[in-house]
């Protein structure tokens, strides 16, 4: 099996569209700045949060000088992260003009999530193939205390254990790197405590994933997470739809 760092993994862990964490460290917020070295990522974090609390709106400019103030960081990391959310589709560049929220879309959001499970559905293919029946029963233990699980944070923190142990049996830096390079935060803050039935659809999916790897059976394992990840992308548009985050899709 490839010695995948224990750094890299939680990186992809963390990142993961199911399982993300917030922004910044315990009292960063209330602070009015980062409580770690300055990243383009977090600043990115944090504009998310804006648009998903509508103190950011459609149409409404970034205002790249303000955030960069309440941040206490300079231009670059801010302009770095408003070239990543132009990319992500969040906000858009017009030059001579500046960056204006755009939103997102119903079909982009559901593509996200559809894709998303088709990376880890992947991994988990890899996992039932290459993973020992003893890593397997290990990762089953695993999976008990997650059904057992009932409040967000505690099964978040579950979740993204699982995940992590999982992309370790399918054996291949390609996945955790694809997974890392590929997952973006739609959600801010825990998912499962701001996602309307996210943990009982995420149970029951990982359920059935589950079962196919103690069968070895990749093959269902990679169909039920696509499945669990179009069922939370439904919820996922509602709740967007709801904040008035989502616009009309893209032509």
């Amino acid at each position: 099996m490839d010695k995948i760092s224990t750094a890299t993994e939680e990186a992809v862990i963390t990142s993961s569209a199911s399982a993300l964490p917030r922004p910044f460290d315990d009292g960063g917020a209330s602070s009015g700045g980062l409580s770690r070295p300055t990243s383009a990522h977090q600043v990115a974090g944090y504009i998310r949060q804006l648009i998903f609390e509508n103190k950011l709106k459609v149409g409404d400019r970034i205002r790249q000088d303000e955030i960069a103030a309440e941040l206490r960081v300079s231009r670059v990391p801010v302009r770095e992260a408003v070239i990543a959310l132009d990319r992500e589709g969040w906000v858009m560049i017009e030059p001579h003009r500046g960056a204006f929220v755009v939103g997102l879309d119903e079909n982009s959001t559901r593509d996200h999530y559809e894709l998303m499970g088709r990376i880890y559905g992947f991994g988990a293919r890899r996992a039932a193939e290459r993973g020992t029946p003893e890593q397997i029963t290990e990762l089953g233990r695993l999976h008990r205390r997650l059904q057992e699980a009932t409040g967000a944070d505690e099964f978040s923190q579950l979740n993204m254990e699982f995940l992590h142990r999982l992309f370790v049996l399918a054996a291949s830096r390609r996945i955790t790197a694809t997974v890392r390079l590929m997952t973006v935060s739609i959600v801010p803050g825990n998912y499962f405590a701001e996602v309307p039935d996210a943990i009982r659809l995420q149970k029951r999916g990982l359920r059935a994933v589950m079962r196919a790897l103690k069968a070895n059976d990749g093959e269902t394992a990679e169909l039920e997470f696509v499945k669990m990840l179009q069922q939370e992308s439904e919820k996922v548009v509602a709740l967007l739809s709801a904040r008035g985050v989502i616009g009309e899709s893209a032509d």
